[in-house]
């Protein structure tokens, strides 16, 4: 009898997450695989958690069930173990980047979808990011791997907002009923949006790579892709492979470009949109990037990874490991943004 160790949280999503626990339990044990449960912790805790049991069980397979940042921690904690156990998903929340990239919808009604790819057993070797913010002199002030995405600027500035709301909402028991999630993601969306007419929000940014270097003098977002879904729902560059050893730079120069690229990619681009007269845009993709970043009165700029805001600074270097996640990924996926 195979062995899987699940790990999620059962209080998310107002307890549908507990739901998707057991009935991934009940489907996995109905085809003779022993699953043992345990709970993520909080305050970043559950990296070093994973790996600790993963160590103590040695177990077949590791599952994540959650979104991509239960996704990030998981993955941590299995390549700290040091062991090539492979990674399954079971996505829940709302954007889930990780499984999207698959032809995973998330949810907990498609649980069997996602048991039964868990099952097939067919392996993608995922590559994985290592990203470092650095100060003036060049010294590493933060240091941390990602799996779906680093971005820096606005997309950053309104998770910043959105966490600064939650914890204010927090405080009210009421409101957080009623402003929770979504919700809070889109009134601190709102926020930034308004304030960007007012406030400096433009970056410029320098980027050297082992294949490129590119400058730019004013930007709302720079965004360093390893999946291809970005936010849920949009490709920003159909070139994107999650095997590839590269990642991919996409550079936004202004809200209305944001708008133009959500509104004109994924399932409602066409298959070659050269047709319709639609530029796609520059392919930049390294394996290394050095990024400088400068904004006027900054003491640094914002930055998130797999969708958490993260450090701020001035200066990033990503590294890219090709290959080095074994993640449980459908046989004969085709994405339909090829």
């Amino acid at each position: 009898m195979t062995t899987h160790l699940l790990f999620g949280n059962p209080s998310a999503q107002s307890g549908r997450a507990a739901e998707a626990i057991a009935s991934a339990t009940k489907l996995l044990a109905a085809q003779g695989v022993r699953v043992k449960f345990v709970a993520t912790e909080p305050e970043g805790r559950t990296p070093a958690l994973v790996t600790r049991t993963l160590l103590a069980d040695r177990p077949d397979v590791v599952l994540a069930l959650g979104g991509d940042g239960t996704f990030n921690e998981v993955a941590r904690g299995i390549l700290a173990s040091g062991t090539p156990t492979p990674l399954g998903m079971i996505p829940m929340g709302t954007a889930n980047d990780q499984g999207r990239s698959f032809g995973l919808v998330p949810g907990r009604q498609h649980v069997d979808e996602h048991v039964r790819v868990i099952l097939e057993g067919h392996l993608t070797r995922l590559d994985v990011g290592r990203i470092q913010a650095l100060d003036a002199n060049g010294a590493v002030i933060a240091d941390a791997l990602f799996f779906d995405s680093a971005s820096f600027g606005f997309a950053p500035d309104i998770l910043a907002a959105r966490n600064r709301d939650r914890a204010e909402v927090a405080r009210v028991p009421l409101l957080s009923m009623l402003y929770r999630d979504q919700a809070v993601y889109v009134g601190a969306a709102l926020d930034r949006w308004l304030s960007s007419f007012v406030e400096p929000t433009k970056f410029s940014a320098v980027v050297t790579t082992d294949r490129f270097e590119k400058s730019w003098l004013a930007l709302t977002d720079l965004v360093v892709k390893a999946t291809p879904i970005f936010a849920g729902a949009w490709v920003l560059d159909r070139r994107a492979e999650p095997d590839d050893g590269l990642f991919e730079l996409v550079a936004v120069t202004s809200r209305r470009e944001w708008a133009s690229r959500i509104a004109t990619d994924l399932a409602r681009m066409p298959a070659r949109p050269e047709i319709f007269g639609i530029e796609p845009p520059e392919h930049l993709a390294a394996s290394r990037f050095d990024i400088e970043l400068m904004r006027e009165g900054e003491t640094g700029i914002a930055s998130q990874i797999d969708g958490e805001e993260w450090a701020r600074a001035h200066r990033f270097r990503i590294e890219v490991a090709p290959r080095a996640l074994p993640l449980l990924t459908p046989a004969g996926f085709r994405p339909p943004w090829k």
